[in-house]
């Protein structure tokens, strides 16, 4: 991507110059004026700037959650604090425990340094950073309120992390139980069942119905295993391909939010995400247009996003948000009608606060419950799961005892 040298004029009258990457002068005007600059002169730098560069780490590596959590967290302190974005993540970097995290936090550094916005550079480097947060880091630098929004997004990465820790203390248990009852099922399917099934077939008995439909199972799996694995995988292969496409992440997402408890989650955290992103962008004085075609792209659900891009339109046409937003049938009551108190008093981003409070409350009740839940719930499937294994081996026991017996 070419980088050009600009002179441009702030909305005080002073006159920066810089260097930006663009894909044009076109594109490269177009920033500047979105940043609040006017562009006077543009010229492609003619500089053999790669040489100087540093490179580009992209290496496909992982970074761990936690971590990412950390940068936001000390890169919204240090920006609340007044401290510049150049310096601020230049000790960021210092502090942060991954050396790949470390080495794209310095290629960031450097791109910002020489006139790339935070979106920009953060863009360049999507193995760590998801389009959610880039997108949300947009609407801070758009909103004037960076800062801020770090530090959600890192007290949306610890809420996401300690969901994540409270599901697997909750299944730790659960999993133990499951591989003890996958090794109690192996041993009582290959060892104990094969070898009543024959003394039954001596005996000229028939086996008890639980014992008959382990068997069956068995069979189906010992002859049609390659065929079943076959299946799972062209399912999976399947899946992912339509997943790729605009219909299908619209249909994967719409699945999700009727989930059972989990779509609960979905959708509670996109209604907040909107609500909060929204009301951010207004109270800094975002055009109403413009902070939604930020929110759509922040929103993380495909269905919600379509709802928003298409109320964007209807907004540019004179209608109202709350109108627009109760007749696609997803927003709530709730969402609309506050939104519509708030367009009536002149102050929506009021409203739209108050809302992003309610859901961030009523998503952590909401995991709270599912977490509860996950555990006897699990418990009492393996132990139906358990109770039939045993009483498909136990009964042909009593039932031979009882001939031996006669």
């Amino acid at each position: 991507m070419p980088r050009f040298i600009y002179e441009a004029m702030t909305n005080s009258g002073n006159v920066v110059n810089g260097t930006m990457q663009a894909e044009s002068s076109n594109e490269l005007i177009a920033k500047l004026k979105v940043n609040g600059y006017f562009p006077m002169t543009v010229e492609e730098e003619k500089i053999e700037e790669k040489k100087s560069r540093l490179p580009s780490f992209r290496l496909g590596k992982k970074v761990k959650a936690s971590d990412l959590e950390f940068f936001s967290y000390q890169l919204a302190t240090l920006l609340n604090s007044g401290i510049l974005l150049t310096r601020a993540l230049s000790v960021a970097s210092e502090q942060v425990n991954s050396n790949y995290l470390r080495n794209a936090i310095d290629q960031i550094r450097y791109d910002v340094e020489h006139g790339s916005t935070l979106y920009d550079a953060l863009s360049r480097h999507k193995d760590i950073f998801s389009d959610l947060y880039i997108n949300i880091v947009k609407a801070g630098e758009t909103g004037g309120v960076l800062g801020l929004v770090l530090a959600r997004l890192a007290d949306f990465s610890e809420k996401q992390r300690k969901l994540r820790s409270s599901v697997i203390s909750a299944l730790f248990y659960p999993i133990i139980l499951i591989c003890v009852g996958l090794g109690i099922g192996a041993v009582l399917t290959l060892f104990v069942i094969p070898r009543l099934s024959s003394m039954f077939t001596e005996l000229g008995t028939a086996l008890p119905l639980p014992t008959q439909i382990l068997m069956s199972i068995t069979d189906i799996i010992r002859k049609l295993w390659w065929v079943i694995l076959l299946v799972i995988v062209l399912a999976v292969f399947g899946i992912r391909q339509y997943a790729k496409t605009d219909k299908g992440k619209e249909n994967i997402d719409r699945i999700k939010l009727k989930i059972p408890m989990a779509g609960t989650i979905y959708r509670t955290s996109a209604l907040s995400r909107f609500s909060r992103t929204l009301a951010t962008l207004l109270d800094n004085g975002v055009p109403i247009l413009s902070a939604l075609a930020i929110v759509r792209e922040t929103i993380g659900n495909r269905v919600y996003r379509n709802i928003v891009e298409r109320s964007e339109r209807e907004v540019e046409r004179g209608e109202s948000l709350a109108a627009s937003l109760q007749r696609s049938g997803e927003f709530p009551t709730l969402v609309t009608h506050m939104i519509s108190i708030g367009e009536e008093s002149g102050n929506p981003q009021d409203m739209l606060v108050k809302l992003s409070e309610y859901y961030d409350t009523e998503m952590d009740k909401q995991l709270e419950r599912i977490s509860s839940l996950i555990s006897p719930l699990i418990i009492l499937i393996m132990a139906l799961a358990v109770g039939f294994l045993v009483a498909a081996a136990v009964l042909p026991i009593f039932e031979a005892s009882s001939m031996i017996t006669v």
